[in-house]
């Protein structure tokens, strides 16, 4: 009876843990990670671990000189709930970073950031 109790209690902790830890992940991202682009993208795309709320997510993408260039508010992925997406204007060579926000069905909040380029196409 003992071991059984242990066992149980063993059990118990091990699904908290996994409570703990979960939170949304950033996955892929579309344009990827510290990417070199030879034109502007048309969007931003963005796929997570796990489901998000979409009505509560922010993504931004700034400049070199930390000014906001996307004016959208980002967009359901209706076919995929882990996915989001930022549509963007022309964008002119220069580094840019992406900023987001997000609100994972678990409630927990994720907020980061990552950069990519456009080159010069007269390089």
């Amino acid at each position: 009876m003992k071991g059984f109790v242990i066992c149980l209690l063993i059990i118990g902790l091990m699904i908290q843990v996994h409570d703990v830890w979960a939170h949304a992940s950033l996955i892929k991202s579309d344009p990827p990670r510290r990417a070199t682009l030879s034109e502007s993208p048309s969007k931003i795309q963005l796929w997570f671990n796990e489901e998000i709320e979409t009505a509560y997510a922010t993504v931004t993408v700034v400049d070199m000189n930390d000014k906001v260039v996307s004016r959208a508010a980002p967009e359901k992925v209706t076919d995929d709930p882990k996915s989001i997406t930022l549509a963007l204007p022309e964008l002119e060579a220069g580094a840019y970073k992406v900023q987001f926000r997000v609100l994972s069905i678990d409630g927990h909040v994720v907020d980061s950031n990552y950069s990519f380029r456009i080159k010069d196409s007269s390089q």
